[in-house]
């Protein structure tokens, strides 16, 4: 299951807009803080919630637009997806309307209902139908601590998948505790029974995908006395709650999609291999600038049949993506507009931050200092271009590599001179 478009009209800031998604490859939302990168996010996890919903529920249910997501001064917001199952498209939308006004159009949710009930029924007949994954990752989704009282036990039916999968409220960690704990009490049961190195196989996917996006992770255990998960850390063993936030973070993220996976995929010799979409708000919430350049593919690796939808304001993140994966939200006088970059892949981090992400590199200052000092040197003001490198290299470092370029500059000047 896969996005294949999205239209928006009047839902909060953006006016009219459509994007297109590629089935095959991620998509990256980058623009300043405001102009709507969040707002996409959420429209998609309403609009997919109600294909969620209807999966779980014998009545149509789901995220509903509220009436403060309407634009300012409009009297409705109609929104409309388009996905691709199984090889199939279906369409949908969901309108709202401000109270006392009547509406311009309508939502049309039947193509979910036909959908849905497919589902139902091959579920019905079959406990090796795979079902794709749809899930929400906010900036809601730092984990402070780990839970391990298990204070509501879950069934973890198939089904279950979906529950609180698109409210954006977290990595859901307590489920993954609860979850891995019961998983690994039944494969130590049948490990001492067979006397074997008996592995459940959920289990090794989700070992599998969090040593595959942290390879210095492994060996992830509920230790029982006194109750704490453990994970080995380059050859240490420290309890989770030891980890920073930024590992905390991406464990909690990456063991909560895998167990979806296992749990949505009966069928698979590998869950990480099913499908499903994947949105994800500011991905590189506490990594290190090293992780969030490595983030976008370790994800596509690791789960290759996801489609991700994410945004993010780091430029390790955008130099990593190819220009036709990455929409630029623009606010202009016509409303929000969404264009591609002329260049990001492998790109370094200054050329995105002043070509694509439209930032300064440096202190607008010390900039000019710079270019005072080259202009200096073209004027043949040489013994003033050395005070202005000298004051410069104090203030912020002597390392700088525009002073080798000036350095040969002064050295030029001062032979022609001679």
């Amino acid at each position: 299951m896969k996005v294949k478009r999205l239209k928006m009209q009047a839902f909060r800031g953006i006016g009219d807009l459509t994007l297109e998604f590629d089935e095959t490859s991620p998509t990256v939302l980058i623009g300043i803080n405001g102009v709507g990168k969040s707002s996409i996010l959420d429209c998609l996890a309403i609009l997919l919630s109600r294909f969620t919903s209807s999966i779980e529920h014998s009545t149509p249910s789901g995220r509903l637009f509220r009436e403060e997501d309407i634009t300012n001064g409009r009297k409705e917001t109609h929104n409309e997806i388009i996905i691709s199952l199984n090889a199939e498209e279906a369409t949908w939308s969901l309108t709202k309307v401000r109270k006392g006004r009547s509406k311009d159009t309508s939502s049309n949710l039947s193509a979910i209902t036909k959908v849905a009930e497919n589902i139902k029924k091959d579920l019905y007949t079959s406990d090796k139908l795979n079902i794709p994954v749809l899930v929400y990752y906010s900036t809601n989704r730092a984990v402070l601590d780990i839970p391990l009282k298990i204070r509501t036990k879950h069934l973890f039916e198939q089904l279950d998948i979906y529950e609180n999968a698109l409210t954006g409220a977290g990595s859901e960690f307590r489920l993954f505790f609860e979850w891995f704990r019961k998983q690994e009490d039944l494969e130590n049961e049948l490990r001492l029974e067979d006397n074997s190195g008996y592995r459940d196989k959920q289990l090794e996917s989700v070992r599998q995908a969090i040593s595959s996006l942290i390879p210095s992770f492994s060996n992830l255990r509920v230790r029982r006395s006194p109750l704490r998960m453990t994970v080995q850390k380059q050859g240490e063993e420290l309890i989770v709650n030891q980890l920073s936030d930024g590992e905390k973070c991406l464990l909690a993220m990456v063991g909560d999609l895998a167990r979806r996976l296992a749990i949505a995929n009966p069928s698979l010799p590998n869950s990480l291999y099913g499908s499903g979409i994947v949105l994800i708000d500011e991905i590189e919430l506490h990594l290190h600038p090293k992780w969030q350049r490595d983030i976008i593919p370790a994800l596509t690796k690791t789960f290759p049949h996801c489609q991700f939808i994410v945004t993010t304001h780091s430029p390790q993140v955008i130099s990593d993506v190819k220009p036709t994966e990455i929409y630029i939200l623009e606010s202009t006088d016509m409303g929000v507009i969404a264009k591609h970059p002329e260049s990001s892949y492998g790109r370094d981090s200054n050329y995105i931050l002043e070509n694509v992400m439209d930032a300064p590199s440096r202190r607008e200052d010390i900039k000019e200092s710079l270019l005072e000092l080259f202009r200096l040197i073209d004027a043949g003001n040489v013994e003033d271009a050395r005070k202005l490198r000298q004051y410069l290299a104090a203030k912020i470092g002597a390392n700088e590599p525009e002073f080798v370029k000036a350095d040969v500059l002064i050295r030029r000047k001062e032979i022609l001179n001679k």
